[in-house]
């Protein structure tokens, strides 16, 4: 009988209670997804290596396509003039960022004389994070045009929305979704003109 239950309390120290691996589990699948989708760190101040200077003049309209990057909210207001804008907002250390430029960069020679692509580096410009509600990077969206001082973004199917919330894409979002949703964007502005 001692050696019945010794060999039980053994068991009940090696052994892990059911009902404790399952919320084990659940928290392991619920970090996997959260890290893998985009970087959520956006007061990182770590190694910025490998970045990439994405930068141009949104005026000079004799130059190559490029992705610009914005340093205040009145280069945003000035492209909308000319259409659509796709925005980016990220940061140069983050690789999911990274990702996201080379999907935007594919997308310059397919409309860059009706939509233009640009890039807010949130660590540099922590404002404008603030200003368009950033809490993952990278965040994409597509602004349409402005309505009674408000941006207007482009939701994935095709419908207006002033709140950014329901038109935005978190972490790197694929060529075609991303073409889907700008083509509606123009459509949309060609409309209303």
């Amino acid at each position: 009988m001692k050696r019945l239950n010794k060999i039980q309390d053994k068991e009940r120290i090696y052994s892990f209670p059911f009902f404790l691996n399952k919320p084990l589990y659940i928290l392991a699948i619920f970090f996997l997804i959260f890290f893998s989708s985009g970087c959520t760190d956006i007061n990182d101040s770590g190694n910025e290596t490998g970045t990439v200077e994405p930068t141009a003049d949104f005026n000079d309209s004799t130059s190559k396509a490029e992705l610009i990057e914005v340093t205040n909210i009145s280069q945003i207001d000035g492209a909308l003039i000319n259409g659509p804008v796709v925005l980016k907002l990220g940061s140069k250390g983050c690789i999911p960022c990274q990702e996201q430029e080379k999907v935007l960069s594919e997308l310059l020679p397919m409309y860059q004389n009706s939509a233009t692509i640009m890039l807010i580096d949130i660590k540099e410009y922590p404002e404008l994070a603030t200003t368009f509600g950033v809490r993952v990077i990278p965040d994409t969206c597509v602004i349409a045009d402005i309505e009674d001082g408000k941006y207007m973004y482009i939701r994935q199917d095709g419908s207006k929305s002033s709140e950014r919330a329901n038109a935005r894409f978190l972490g790197v979002v694929d060529k075609e979704t991303l073409s889907e949703t700008l083509a509606k964007a123009i459509k949309s502005r060609s409309i209303e003109e």
